[in-house]
């Protein structure tokens, strides 16, 4: 017999067991079809209100402006370390965030539980947490997040998203607050200190201006002090980012030592550079006899450190006060936490159940349940006609596997 004729012969036996058992199987489908319909409809409805949003950026946004408008090419000391959409994640996903939730709306008498495990493991399988990243391969950042709860009232799934919303604005406020507060603080005594120097040093240079004149300063001189300041300032610009980052880490941190011993080699130029300005002071104090105010060698020398001094400190104070301007504003622009591009909404329609879903996920599986029956039954009644050894052993199964102590025991005895 060649294969089609076999195919054909087989499907004509498909065909003949289907009819056979029409009914039984019309009967199956129709009958948990029937029961998912009613499941769909007296499934609970559940509603979902969902929210977009982003962290906010107009931190860096201003505070770059403010130091191009008034310090020029001075940058921060330091980056602000403002929440970024990871720490988002983390804090939403956070103990304290979920266990305020459960508190607030009273989820102990909702999920029927005062155990606060069993609270978060029922809150997170309603609570819904979606990062969307940009485009790529490899690790690609988070542009947005999507906020989404679910529950049986309509109001009480927008009521919870939108608290989770405010929740999370607060939180993210004050992480910002904190750290711009921090930063704000060492600036500002660093800018404090540098006007304390900086007078100080004037009232000597104009003390000693009254009493013995002016001396006029060589181009060279004011050379090495331009780059005694530019020394001076690099020192003090790592000084300020060593005292942010301890703050937040330990001594043994990599950066926080590379920064450390960057400030140091900028010291030992300084030190250096100084020397070299005060051999330079000496030949113009031999010069001073010109002067006929200025008849000693130590008054050129004292004569051009104290200029020497007001110069350099009125370069580290130009350097700094963009920086502490720059801060102030950052200060105030972190009042702001998220920006939410979409906000919740009261939802007006359910959810869940999908009755569509529901209904032909019944029906197929019906179909399926129903196949297998007949073909199962087909199998053991053409056994039964040719006492084949397959149907014996189906049969001695069905034997082992009753509950019946006398034919389990009379089995165990005829073996």
């Amino acid at each position: 017999m060649s294969k089609e004729s076999q195919q054909e012969t087989n499907l004509l036996d498909v065909l003949i067991v289907l009819a056979k058992h029409k009914f039984f199987i019309f009967k199956l489908v129709f009958a948990i079809t029937l029961i998912a319909l009613i499941i769909s409809l007296i499934w609970p409805h559940t509603y979902k209100s969902s929210s977009t949003f982003i962290p906010s950026t107009q931190q860096q946004t201003l505070a770059g402006g403010i130091s191009g408008i008034l310090g020029g090419a001075m940058q921060m000391p330091m980056d602000f370390p403002e929440v970024n959409p990871e720490v988002l994640l983390n804090i939403l996903n956070g103990r304290e965030l979920r266990e305020q939730v459960i508190n607030e709306f009273n989820f102990q008498e909702i999920y029927r539980s005062d155990i606060m495990e069993e609270l978060l493991t029922k809150l997170d399988s309603d609570f819904e947490v979606v990062e969307n990243r940009e485009g790529g391969f490899g690790f690609n950042p988070i542009f947005s997040v999507q906020l989404a709860f679910y529950s049986k009232e309509p109001d009480l799934s927008y009521e919870v998203n939108r608290y989770i919303l405010d929740l999370l604005d607060q939180k993210v406020r004050r992480i910002n607050a904190e750290s711009s507060d921090e930063l704000l603080h060492i600036l500002e005594e660093r800018y404090e200190r540098s006007l304390r120097e900086l007078k100080m040093a004037e009232d000597t240079l104009q003390a000693f201006q009254e009493k013995y004149g002016i001396l006029e300063i060589e181009d060279q001189a004011l050379q090495t002090i331009q780059l005694l300041g530019e020394l001076k300032t690099s020192s003090i610009e790592n000084e300020i980012r060593i005292s942010v980052l301890r703050e937040v880490v330990s001594e043994d941190n990599a950066e926080l030592r590379n920064l450390v011993r960057s400030k140091e080699e900028y010291d030992r130029q300084f030190e250096r550079m100084l020397q070299k300005s005060d051999r330079e002071s000496v030949d113009l104090a031999d010069q001073a006899g010109r002067h006929p105010l200025l008849d000693l060698p130590e008054l050129g020398m004292t004569y051009l450190r104290l200029f020497r001094e007001v110069e350099i400190q009125s370069m580290v104070l130009e350097a700094v006060y963009p920086q502490y301007e720059s801060q102030k504003m950052v200060v105030e622009s972190s009042r702001r936490g998220i920006q939410i591009i979409d906000p919740p909404v009261i939802p007006t329609y359910k959810d869940s159940p999908k009755r569509a879903f529901i209904v032909l996920g019944g029906m197929f599986f019906s179909i399926f349940l129903a196949l297998v029956i007949v073909f199962f039954r087909e199998k053991i009644e053409k056994g039964r006609e040719s006492d084949s050894e397959e149907y014996r052993k189906m049969q001695q199964l069905a034997e082992h596997l009753r509950f019946r102590r006398g034919k389990s025991a009379g089995a165990s005895s005829d073996s």
